[in-house]
C-alpha cells in the first residue's frame, strides 16, 4: 500500500512513498509505564519482545518513529540502544509536509492508550471510550482480583447454599 506525501524538499511536488511508516509510543508500549511518569529520564523495564517486534518491522521495510510526549534526550536514545530497540527517528518524520500540525504522518500508530476508530460513531464506540483503561491498569486489576480470590463473598465456593456433588470418577 502507498500513501501520498507532499514534499517541498524534492524537485517533484508530489512524492509517492513506498515504505510504510509506524509511530510507536514509548511509555507503555516499549517500556513499562505501570508506575506512571517517574521523571524525564526515568524508564521502566522493556516490554517483552519490543526489541524483536521493532527489528522485524525494520526488516520488512518499515520506517519506525518513536512518537512520545517525552523530549528526545541522550538518556532516552541510550535506553533504546541498550535495549536493542530498532528505530529511525524520535518525534520527527523527515517526510512530513511543511505547514502541518504536530501530528506526524504515519500508516499505523501503536499506542497503549488508543482506540481504533472503525468508521462509525455508535454506542459501542462511546462505551469503549467511557470504559477505557490502559492495558497496564487492566492487568493490575486482574492480578489484584486473583490475589483476592476466595477472600470475598463472591467466591462460588463460599456463596449461597448451592449443593455440591462429588463426581464419581472411578469409571472415567
Amino acid at each position: 500500500m502507498y500513501y501520498l506525501c507532499i514534499s517541498t524538499k524534492s524537485k517533484n511536488k508530489y512524492k509517492v512513498m513506498d515504505k510504510k511508516t509506524i509511530c510507536i509510543d514509548f511509555d507503555g508500549v516499549i517500556h513499562d509505564y505501570s508506575k506512571g511518569f517517574q521523571g524525564a529520564d526515568e524508564f521502566g523495564q522493556m516490554i517483552p519482545n519490543a526489541d524483536t517486534g521493532t527489528s522485524v518491522l525494520k526488516q520488512k521495510g518499515w520506517t519506525i518513529i518513536i512518537f512520545t510526549t517525552r523530549k528526545k534526550t541522550d538518556k532516552l536514545e541510550k535506553w533504546l540502544k541498550d535495549h536493542n530497540i530498532t528505530y529511525d527517528y524520535i518525534n520527527e518524520n523527515p517526510n512530513q509536509p511543511e505547514n502541518t500540525s504536530g501530528k506526524l504522518i504515519a500508516d499505523v500508530y501503536l499506542d497503549d492508550r488508543g482506540i481504533c476508530f472503525r468508521g462509525v460513531w455508535d454506542q459501542w464506540l462511546v462505551r469503549e471510550i467511557l470504559d477505557f483503561e490502559p492495558w497496564e491498569e487492566r492487568r493490575k486489576k486482574e492480578i489484584e482480583q486473583l490475589a483476592n480470590f476466595g477472600k470475598t463473598e463472591d467466591s462460588i465456593w463460599e456463596r449461597g447454599n448451592e449443593k455440591r456433588i462429588k463426581a464419581d470418577t472411578s469409571s472415567w
